[in-house]
C-alpha cells in the first residue's frame, strides 16, 4: 500500500483534508460496511480508506454514524491525525453531504477535500493521486460515475448552503457547486462498490 508522492504534490499533501465517508446505514449490505475486513486485506474497510488518505492528506476525518462511532473512535484513538465525527445539527442523517459538512466543521480552514467512501475498499492510491493532480474532479469509469471518490475545493459555507437548498445529492454538489469534472479510469476491480453481499463475494 506504499506510494511515492510526486514532489509537485508536496504543498497539496500538507494542506488537504481527507474525508472518509463511513456513516452509511448499509441497509442493502446487511451489516456495517466500514467494519468489514475483506479476505486478504490487512485492515477493515474504514482502516484501508484512512491509510490511503493519510499518504496524501495532512488530516483525515472519518464521518461515522451513531451506530458505529464508538467502535471507529476506538479504532483510531492512537492516530494523531485522524478524527472521528458524526453529523452536526441541523444536518443529521442527510446522507454523505451531511458527513462532509461534519468533517469541515472540525477543520474549516482547510478547503481542499479528498473524498473516499468505505464502499470502495479496492481503490488504489494511484487513482487517488491522479485525482489530487487535478482540481475539482471525480472518478468515472465507462459504466458508472463515482462521486464518492473525488477531489474538490469548497468552503464549509458552500457545503452548508447546498444542504440548505434541500438538495442532498452529492453528484449535484460536486457538479454544480464545485463545478467538478470527470476523470475517466478503466473499468476494473478497483471500483468495486460494496453495495450488497454479492459485491463482497465478487471482491474476494
Amino acid at each position: 500500500m506504499s506510494i511515492l508522492v510526486p514532489r509537485n504534490l508536496e504543498k497539496e499533501v500538507l494542506n488537504m483534508l481527507g474525508i472518509v465517508l463511513a456513516g452509511g446505514q448499509s441497509k442493502r449490505f446487511g451489516r456495517d460496511k466500514a467494519q468489514v475486513q475483506l479476505p486478504g486485506q490487512p485492515l477493515n474497510n474504514v482502516g484501508l480508506a484512512v491509510t490511503k488518505l493519510q499518504l496524501l492528506c495532512e488530516q483525515v476525518i472519518v464521518s461515522a454514524s451513531q451506530q458505529n462511532v464508538a467502535n471507529l473512535t476506538e479504532q483510531f484513538q492512537t492516530s494523531s491525525n485522524v478524527i472521528v465525527v458524526t453529523d452536526q445539527v441541523p444536518f443529521e442523517r442527510q446522507g454523505p453531504l451531511s458527513g462532509i459538512f461534519a468533517a469541515t466543521n472540525y477543520s474549516p480552514e482547510l478547503t481542499d477535500y479528498l473524498l473516499l467512501a468505505v464502499d470502495y475498499p479496492l481503490i488504489t492510491t494511484t487513482i487517488l493521486t491522479t485525482l489530487v493532480t487535478q482540481t475539482d474532479c471525480y472518478a468515472t469509469t465507462p459504466t458508472q460515475d463515482h462521486y464518492l471518490v473525488s477531489h474538490v475545493q469548497a468552503s464549509q459555507d458552500m457545503v452548508r448552503a447546498h444542504l440548505l437548498l434541500g438538495d442532498l445529492r452529492v453528484s449535484h454538489f460536486i457538479k454544480t457547486t464545485c463545478q467538478g469534472l470527470p476523470v475517466t479510469f478503466p473499468d476494473n476491480q478497483a471500483f468495486t462498490n460494496l453495495n450488497n453481499m454479492e459485491a463482497l463475494t465478487n471482491a474476494k
